[in-house]
């Protein structure tokens, strides 16, 4: 039975119905062409007919001719026409299937005008109940054709794909023309990927590159229409640029490129689309940087160091040049010139190295030129490119070229020395001897090289002081200084910090605990929040009025904790308590001290002798305003987005202090630091409350 499945599968496979079919129209043709032929050889016209008009005979033939074909194997020609009907049918009743692309996900598939996407089908589809799509689109054309036994689909795009993009393609409602049953199928294709720099020649970093290099740009793949270059290049040269094989661009500068030069080349890609109709290239995007180096060209005959420079130059002092490259001495020597002119004889310690030695001092605080003009030659009889020029400046007056601190310096050390600096050998005694500093301060000299360091007995915090040095200042080589020079700065401030730990609240309206809480742990005791309201007390008078009423009843913080510690209950907010309940709460502990209508120096003076103070405040983050209820007929003074804080540091001083910081269990978490100006602000709310833990 296997067997003979086997076979029936076989024998319904498209190739061997093509195989089948022509096999048995051959056999068919053939077998009644030699039964005509044969008939025909065999019979003449009867006697009867002859004489008769020739159309009656020709109708007589064919008469005779079917009579024949009919009357002597019309069995076997039915079978054959039968096995012929039986494998058409096998090629429009089976369901069709796409045979091309095999594969529902293709890899690197490159499709264009002359190179379509082309769909196959096993036998001839349906092409009314075909349905094919293509995502992400692309402008295109599709085309369906149909033969005797099977059917193409071909999509011609307009315009070449995105690189590296995945597309899909749908078929649904493939079915025979007879048949209902109909099946799908999907495939896709990856499109070839945008183009890559694999090597660039010369390569970053790359000296002595000669000035006609040409330049090779190596890519990873062919991208004649899904991508352009670009090559940027500082100093800006204009560059001759082909692409050899859509793959390799090869350029060069058209004027070569100048000795000695550095230049940066940059290489961008813009991925772009080509219409095949309008024969134009639209770009997809901004360019995008892929490549970005350096190279250099071989250096010119030039100058590559030389001596003395700049200022202070001493008068007895050599010019010495060397070149880049071994020179023509004689003519180099030529073309060697200075500005003012100065006596002098030239010689060479090497081929490289000029030496002028001036015959006589040269003049103090005089600025000279040196000069090499473009008749200098190398050893090669390369000329320079361009003349060289330079200046240096004798010694001249003495001057301070540093001061340190430098001036307008803020926040200095109290120890830090001070070093001025001089631009020239002077005599010690007599720099010492013109250095003041205001307010006076004690200390010593000491020397290293031409600074002079002063290093004070101590500077105060927050101070500022004025460093001077008057004329006068007595020089070893040069002039003396003829004006005085000054520079200032400001010590740092005075900071205190105590190392009081921060926690976040536990409970949203917990903080007076909390801040409690941290200056207990301080001091080396734990406890919890809670225990420390437990210990504070409870005013449990219900909230009853309406919020901001000063009629309203709810309980005395003064007394106790008021109000639920999540804010749950009515009016729907939490308070808390004022200090008198954090007082009994932290007596249990430690010696705690009360402050009314305190000050800021006060809080400093706390801090600085080691002891932390909470303070009540408003929260900065909902609004401040006062409120009053009763209790018990009393009237009661509360504030809105009351807040409680643990002062831990200041800057500045006891008595001028600048800025405090708190550790802020909840709004700014785990501490800020807020200037002194803020701080009163937000502090004054509560008449200026504290209380300290010592």
């Amino acid at each position: 039975m296997k067997i003979l499945q086997n076979f029936i599968l076989t024998l319904s496979e498209p190739l061997t119905l093509k195989f089948c079919f022509f096999v048995l129209m051959g056999i068919f043709i053939a077998y009644n062409i030699i039964l005509i032929i044969k008939h025909f050889r065999g019979w003449r016209v009867p006697e009867k007919f002859v004489g008769q008009r020739w159309y009656q005979n020709i109708f007589h033939y064919i008469k005779r001719a079917g009579w024949g074909f009919l009357h002597h194997k019309i069995i076997f020609n039915l079978l054959l026409v039968g096995s012929v009907g039986l494998v058409i049918a096998g090629f429009y009743l089976p369901l069709p299937h796409v045979i091309s692309p095999s594969n529902p996900s293709l890899g690197i598939t490159e499709i264009s005008d002359k190179n379509p996407l082309i769909v196959k089908f096993d036998r001839r589809v349906d092409k009314e109940n075909l349905k094919y799509d293509l995502f992400p689109a692309i402008e295109g054309n599709w085309e369906f054709t149909s033969g005797v036994t099977d059917s193409d689909l071909k999509f011609v795009p307009k315009k070449t794909p995105e690189a590296e993009t995945r597309y899909t393609i749908s078929l649904k409602g493939i079915k025979n023309i007879f048949g209902r049953k109909s099946e799908n199928y999907l495939f896709s294709f990856q499109t070839p990927p945008a183009p890559k720099i694999v090597s660039v020649s010369p390569s970053d970093g790359d000296q002595g590159v000669l000035p006609n290099q040409e330049i090779i740009v190596t890519t990873d793949f062919p991208h004649l229409y899904t991508a352009k270059f670009t090559f940027d290049i500082e100093p800006p040269v204009e560059l001759d640029v082909n692409n050899l094989d859509g793959v390799k661009y090869l350029f060069k500068a058209k004027d070569n490129f100048k000795k000695g030069t550095e230049y940066s080349l940059k290489i961008s890609r813009i991925l772009t689309t080509y219409s095949y109709e309008t024969k134009k290239t639209e770009n997809l995007g901004e360019a995008e940087e892929l490549w970005a180096g350096k190279f250099k060209i071989i250096e010119a005959p030039g100058i590559k160091s030389y001596t003395p420079n700049g200022y202070g130059a001493l008068t007895d002092a050599s010019i010495r040049i060397e070149f880049r490259q071994d020179m023509s001495q004689e003519e180099t020597a030529a073309a060697f010139s200075t500005d003012p002119k100065i006596d002098g004889d030239t010689s060479w310690e090497s081929a490289r190295m000029l030496v002028f030695k001036p015959k006589s001092p040269l003049s103090k605080n005089t600025k000279y030129t040196v000069g090499v003009s473009k008749s200098a030659k190398a050893a090669d009889d390369s000329n320079f490119e361009e003349a060289f020029s330079y200046s240096f400046t004798t010694i001249g007056h003495v001057a301070v070229s540093g001061f340190y601190p430098g001036n307008g310096a803020r926040n200095v050390d109290l120890n830090s020395r001070i070093n001025v600096t001089f631009n020239q050998a002077v005599d010690h005694e007599s720099a010492q001897d013109k250095f003041s500093i205001s307010p006076t301060v004690e200390g010593s000299f000491s020397w290293n090289g031409n600074t002079m360091v002063f290093a004070p007995s101590g500077f105060g915090y927050g101070k500022s002081y004025a460093i001077n040095i008057a004329s006068g200042v007595k020089t070893i080589n040069g002039l003396d200084s003829v004006k005085g020079f000054s520079s200032g700065f400001t010590t740092r401030l005075q900071s205190v910090m105590l190392n009081i730990p921060s926690w976040r609240q536990t409970y949203m309206y917990t903080c007076m605990a909390a801040a409690s809480r941290q200056a207990l742990a301080y001091r080396g005791i734990t406890v919890s929040e809670l225990h420390i309201v437990d210990l504070m007390g409870y005013d449990r008078t219900p909230w009853s009025g309406t919020w901001r009423d000063s009629n309203a009843v709810w309980g005395d913080p003064n007394v106790g904790y008021i109000g639920d510690i999540d804010g749950k209950s009515a009016p729907g907010w939490g308070y808390g308590s004022h200090w008198d309940p954090v007082v009994k709460a932290l007596s249990n502990y430690r010696p705690v001290e009360l402050k009314r209508n305190w000050s800021v120096q006060g809080i400093a003076q706390e801090l600085a002798s080691g002891n932390p103070v909470i303070v009540w405040w408003v929260n900065g983050v909902w609004p401040a305003y006062e409120l009053y209820w009763k209790n018990n007929g009393k009237s009661i003074r509360a504030v809105n987005s009351v807040h409680v804080q643990v002062v831990k540091g200041f800057t500045g001083t006891v008595d001028n202090p600048t800025s405090f910081t708190v550790n802020d269990s909840g709004y700014g978490y785990p501490a800020r630091t807020y200037d002194v100006g803020t701080f009163q602000a937000k502090w004054g709310w509560f008449s200026n409350t504290g209380i300290v833990v010592k």
